[in-house]
């Protein structure tokens, strides 16, 4: 028995078990795998980042491994092993009971997705098509997806192919005609191609989930790294008696205003800021899980002014202006100019 048992050994994982390791908990990361960094030893394909922003918290930054704006995958690999290190992470272990821990955390990445095309079939995926450019010379190549793995898949073969057509979710169904593709797209009808290499993105890997255990998701690192952060300020409050980090701030309209306006900008995807007016002060937690409802929730796109757990009012425009007149009216104090 464990107190918390983290599945896989990914940036989620690597980045909890680091928040673990600090509060002195009882832990273990369980990986698959022989090795940290799994997804990213296959992928990106074409082993080029689509951001420089990949550090995690507690760690050094990840620019001592790479200056690049777009860098190398292998880059990220190393960063992330030297991140494991002083981590207990138990390697070529598969999870068998999720009941053996107090708290389960699943962060176990994500795997190639396939739309439900009739014919998908008969296509190329991104994980198994090839990466030398020589094979596409004069072919006709249709590429499925509007993300990065598409994107990165055409711009590598656009020199040698005959041609390359790049479509989302348009493509209603693809035949096989002897040695060509027949793809039928609506708006343009049935064209022939080739080659169909299905780059339709990423879903997570749901096969362990169980009720009551907790996900940690995101779409880039950054996400990740905080998605993670406020998974641990959650389970410390809750079962370690660790209140949330929050912050002081003047309770007038021109200082919720100036700090709201700031913070907007940086909420990562899924969190939210909440402030609670208390007296002469309110209160702020940063990045709280945005289900909160609770004083003013603060989001990228919005602020939300709860009173009794009852949304009572909305504000979208994050601009220190309307949002002081906002505030004026949530506060019930006079605006100051």
């Amino acid at each position: 028995m464990v107190e918390y048992l983290v599945v896989g050994a990914g940036p989620a994982g690597l980045q909890m078990g680091r928040f673990l390791h600090r509060a002195g908990r009882d832990y273990v990361i369980v990986e698959a795998g022989s090795e940290p960094a799994g997804f990213f030893r296959e992928f990106p394909r074409h082993r080029v980042l689509s951001t420089d922003d990949n550090s995690l918290f507690d760690g050094v930054p990840f620019a001592r491994y790479s200056k690049r704006a777009f860098p190398d995958a292998d880059d990220l690999v190393r960063y992330l092993e030297d991140f494991a290190r002083p981590l207990n992470v138990r390697y070529n272990t598969r999870v068998s009971d999720l009941g053996q821990a107090r708290h389960i955390i699943l962060a176990t990445g994500k795997k190639p997705y396939l739309p439900g095309i009739p014919g998908i079939e008969h296509a190329e995926t991104y994980a198994s098509a090839s990466t030398d450019p020589t094979e596409y010379a004069g072919k006709r190549v249709l590429i499925i997806g509007r993300g990065h793995s598409a994107f990165e898949t055409a711009d590598n073969i656009a020199g040698t192919a005959r041609l390359t057509h790049t479509v989302g979710r348009t493509v209603q169904r693809i035949a096989k005609d002897g040695n060509e593709f027949v793809a039928t797209i609506d708006g343009t009808g049935e064209l022939r191609y080739d080659k169909v290499i299905v780059c339709a993105g990423f879903r997570r890997d749901t096969s362990l989930d169980v009720p009551h255990a907790h996900i940690i998701t995101g779409d880039s690192i950054k996400a990740i790294r905080h998605a993670a952060r406020a998974l641990h300020r959650t389970l410390e409050a809750e079962h370690h008696g660790v209140p949330w980090p929050h912050r002081k701030l003047r309770n007038r309209p021109d200082s919720l205003a100036a700090t709201v306006a700031d913070r907007a900008r940086q909420i990562p995807e899924g969190l939210a800021d909440v402030v609670v007016p208390q007296g002469q002060h309110a209160l702020i937690y940063d990045e709280m899980p945005s289900s909160e409802r609770n004083g003013f929730v603060v989001t990228r796109t919005q602020v939300r002014h709860y009173r009794k757990n009852e949304l009572i009012a909305v504000e979208r425009r994050l601009h220190r202006k309307p949002l002081e007149r906002f505030f004026s009216q949530q506060l019930a104090v006079p605006c100051i100019a």
